[in-house]
């Protein structure tokens, strides 16, 4: 026996105009919206209003730069790919965003937005720190309807369909794949469980804690996931580029873990 996850009947969500508006623009769309609404409620619960309308000041440029980050390292991740085709550049309803590139363009960006407000932007750090799962556990989704960031061919309990379509060249005889997608899901949902429980619950709380954890542990859910998927876009000496920017930052959020731990809170 086993549960077989099938692909979507049609990507697209609907059709406005001339416009085809595909279930991973919903998808992010509605990631991001479920982020902000968390965020504020949380950061009004922790903190106080003044603090939560800030947060919201922050939302627009932060998210902005986020996704142009999130496209841009995707696009140099696979250039060769976008040189030949450079219209798709901007299509990123068609996939191809770097989780990596959201985080150092917003890590950026939230920095400037509080420097300009001479305000802790630390505090700010965590509370986005806190939704990012949450927001990546709905946004893996979007790969599902767009049928990628699957794994390798499986006879798991828990395996995906992939249409022909979607298949590399090399894999086009295997019908089932690691839903990596629903791994990656999965760990994200309990990631977001566990930090809110610290950040609500947790004595003597130290600002910069929930950052540094998000960073260590999404870390290594990605080098989980990633030693299945089969899509990686770059290689770096045989290895994932995600790996190797999952290594880099899981080292500096280890950092900024005992660097918090050994000041004051």
């Amino acid at each position: 026996m086993s549960f077989v996850i099938y692909p979507p009947i049609n990507p697209v969500a609907f059709v406005c105009g001339s416009m085809s508006i595909r279930w991973y623009g919903v998808i992010l769309s509605f990631a991001i919206f479920v982020g902000i609404v968390c965020a504020y409620f949380i950061s009004k619960n922790k903190y106080d209003r003044n603090f939560a309308e800030l947060l919201l000041d922050s939302v627009f440029p932060v998210v902005l730069f986020s996704i142009i980050g999130a496209r841009f390292f995707y696009v140099v991740g696979d250039l060769d790919f976008y040189i030949r085709h450079p219209a798709e550049i901007f299509l990123i309803n068609h996939g191809g965003l770097s989780i990596y590139g959201a985080i150092f363009f917003g890590v950026i960006s939230l920095s400037l937005f509080f420097k300009l407000k001479k305000v802790n932007a630390l505090e700010y750090f965590d509370i986005y720190a806190l939704v990012m799962p949450l927001c990546q556990a709905i946004g893996r989704w979007g790969n599902y309807f767009n049928q990628e960031a699957f794994g390798r061919p499986c006879k798991t309990f828990i395996k995906l369909y992939v249409d022909k379509l979607y298949r590399p060249f090399e894999y086009m005889q295997y019908s089932f794949f690691h839903p990596t997608f629903l791994y990656e899901c999965v760990l994200n949902l309990i990631l977001f469980i566990i930090l809110l429980f610290i950040f609500l619950k947790a004595k003597n709380y130290k600002t910069g804690l929930i950052f540094s954890l998000y960073l260590i542990f999404y870390s290594l859910i990605r080098l989980f996931v990633e030693s299945y998927r089969i899509d990686s876009i770059m290689n770096v000496s045989g290895m994932p580029v995600a790996s190797v920017i999952s290594l880099i930052t899981l080292t500096f959020g280890v950092l900024i873990f005992f660097y918090i731990e050994k000041h004051p809170a």
